[in-house]
């Protein structure tokens, strides 16, 4: 009888050792915030687990008013705003490095979206008003660093490598109206410096 037992309570030792090795790895879900300039930011999410993860980002570019004089005795001054979105989709496998830190590499493709107006005036008179338009489908290589406090809140830091194509519209309205456009394809070793990012973590 004791050996029944025994035989029964180390079958379920084992059963349960097999089921707790059967469980998928823990995933989780990251939500916040990027900073890459003080006119350009956005949102981030993340979901996966220890080692992968899928991201989707939503950015504004280049958002912004400017008023500049040229020459103030002859009254010239340009204006100059400007707004943009962008819109990423990739991954990123993390390379624990030691404690809370670990480095990122991955991978994104996004597409972004750029209007600028632009507006000439010499003694309050318009002299020159242009609007530009820039539609860049982009390919990007992450490189990372990743600090995790306290299971939940994500500190990190990125460079992006980016292979960027850019078609650009520009229209004339005065002194003169008319339409230019453009193409280029372009590699850009460093964008706009390392970019910043603070996300909680949930669902782990």
């Amino acid at each position: 009888m004791r050996n029944l037992i025994f035989a029964i309570l180390l079958s379920g030792c084992f059963i349960s050792s097999l089921m707790a090795q059967d469980q998928p790895p823990a995933r989780y879900n990251e939500f916040g915030i990027i900073f890459s300039s003080l006119n350009s930011f956005g949102l981030r999410y993340k979901y996966g687990g220890d080692k992968t993860s899928f991201r989707l980002s939503l950015l504004t570019l280049n958002l912004g008013v400017s008023n500049s004089s040229d020459n103030p005795t002859s009254g010239q001054t340009q204006k100059q705003s400007s707004y943009g979105a962008g819109l990423r989709l990739g991954f990123d496998h993390k390379v624990r490095l030691f404690s809370s830190f670990s480095l990122l590499l991955g991978a994104e493709a996004g597409i972004g979206y750029t209007y600028q107006h632009t507006t000439n005036t010499a003694s309050g008179i318009s002299t020159d008003e242009r609007v530009d338009q820039y539609l860049t489908p982009t390919l990007s290589f992450i490189f990372g660093l990743n600090y995790i406090l306290k299971d939940h809140l994500v500190f990190g830091a990125e460079i992006n490598p980016t292979l960027m194509y850019a078609y650009q519209s520009t229209d004339y309205k005065q002194p003169s109206e008319y339409t230019s456009k453009s193409k280029t394809l372009e590699f850009s070793l460093f964008t706009s410096g390392a970019g910043l990012y603070i996300a909680y973590r949930f669902g782990k």
